[in-house]
């Protein structure tokens, strides 16, 4: 719809009333803070028709109105807020927390207590990365907010972090803006609880003290995996824009928006480390970023076998819906423990190897995963899928495939402590790793 505007075409988006501020923000990220529009009741997409029909009858005349009439609200304009601000209270920690309930209030913290970003603050933060101030990063998904490494800092100080972790911080935002299609941003955007992963490669995990362990915990041992998640989610919520009920529009939310920071555990890893497969040198440290949406802890009671284990983990795997667009059935992160990766791949299975066999064996009724979208004149639906249209629905029960389309679909990271439990993930988008070193002193 915007798009259509920039051309000079008169357009109107129609938006739920949940979407109000979402449109807002949307526009305002791409440049067309005063587009118009109109407002609805209820989401289409689940809506019977007839409740359709009639809530845009309704609507008619207000769309005749924002197409005909030349109207400037300005209401896409950001608040103006002062470049320094400053907190007064009885005390120093009277001060944070008078800052921290109106930080709060505009939505700009994570509701934990946030740290003061001072100018000390900040400039050590910016010490740690041999960069300049006002040098460019990238401009931030989802609402493509310009990422310098001040700003970038400015929020990483907000997390309490440290000097030496700034490069894995800049790394990541930096790896979220090159990821898929525009960002990520569909998936950031959506009303799935998407959210993004980070994974660290390299000699700077042991450095700097990311877990690669039972990582995924809170507590003493993941200080640093929590503090550089923490950092990298307040960049994306106050330069990417990423606010709940604006550009995040989750219908119920997921812990997982805590984003997470974790390190492969390459010292019992079997295999080339996660970066090697991406084209990096083992020397050389590197973060990835996925955007995943959901978990499942997928357990083994005593398999010792490298097909049994891996048997348990494809079945274990079989969940979720399946994409019939042009993108497929998605993808798998595999968070896979040593008490799986150490006896695969000590009975001569490479990593390819493992994600083949899984592959082969992670299959599930069509028409199980695809009941949750409808068939007849969907235009999300491929071309290639339309021949499913023909079949009954019990035809189409009967029907196995793979759970994604391809063995490079599945991303094996050895991480974790003992026992053979695995995280398996879906994700979207692929995965982007860049390297952290670029940005180091």
């Amino acid at each position: 719809m915007i798009q259509i505007e920039k051309m000079g075409k008169p357009a109107i988006p129609i938006v739920s009333g949940r979407f109000e501020e979402d449109a807002i923000a949307s526009s305002r990220a791409l440049g067309m803070p005063d587009l118009q529009f109109v407002i609805v009741p209820r989401i289409y997409r689940n809506l019977p028709i007839d409740e359709c029909v009639s809530q845009t009858e309704a609507a008619i005349d207000d769309i005749i109105d924002v197409l005909t009439v030349d109207k400037q609200h300005g209401r896409g304009e950001r608040d103006d807020v002062a470049d320094v601000q400053r907190f007064e209270g009885e005390d120093r920690w009277d001060a944070i927390l008078k800052m921290n309930e109106q930080w709060l209030m505009r939505d700009w913290g994570d509701s934990f207590v946030l740290h003061p970003p001072t100018v000390d603050a900040v400039n050590e933060l910016i010490a740690g990365t041999g960069l300049d101030a006002d040098e460019l990063i990238c401009d931030m998904p989802p609402g493509f907010g310009l990422a310098t490494v001040e700003k970038i800092a400015i929020n990483a100080a907000m997390a309490g972090a440290k000097p030496e972790h700034m490069p894995v911080i800049i790394a990541g935002v930096k790896a979220l803006s090159q990821m898929g299609s525009h960002g990520g941003t569909s998936l950031l955007m959506s009303t799935s609880p998407q959210a993004p992963l980070l994974i660290v490669n390299g000699p700077i995990a042991k450095e700097i003290g990311i877990n690669a362990r039972s990582a995924l915990g809170p507590g003493r041992d993941n200080e640093v995996n929590i503090t550089i998640g923490r950092a990298f989610s307040l960049c994306l919520r106050n330069i990417g824009y990423w606010y709940p009920g604006q550009m995040d529009m989750d219908t119920i939310g997921t812990t997982r928006k805590f984003v997470h920071c974790i390190a492969e555990n390459e010292d019992m890893s079997p295999w080339e480390p996660f970066h090697v497969n991406q084209g990096f040198r083992a020397s050389e440290s590197t973060v990835s970023v996925f955007i995943t949406n959901g978990e499942l802890d997928v357990q083994d009671q005593g398999n010792t076998k490298a097909e049994d284990l891996l048997k348990t983990l494809a079945y274990g795997s079989i969940f979720g819906t399946r994409g019939l667009g042009m993108h497929g059935g998605g993808q798998r992160l595999i968070l896979m423990p040593p008490d799986v990766a150490g006896p695969v791949g000590d009975q001569g299975f490479s990593k390819d190897d493992a994600r083949g066999f899984i592959h082969l064996n992670a299959n599930h009724s069509l028409g199980k995963m695809i009941q949750y979208t409808p068939l007849k004149g969907e235009a999300r639906i491929s071309p290639m899928w339309r021949w499913l249209e023909d079949l009954t629905e019990k035809e189409r029960l009967e029907i196995e495939v793979p759970v994604v389309d391809n063995p490079e679909n599945w991303h094996i990271v050895v991480v974790g402590a003992d026992r053979a439990k695995t995280c398996v993930m879906p994700t979207g988008d692929g995965v982007s790793t860049i390297g952290i070193d670029q940005y180091r002193p």
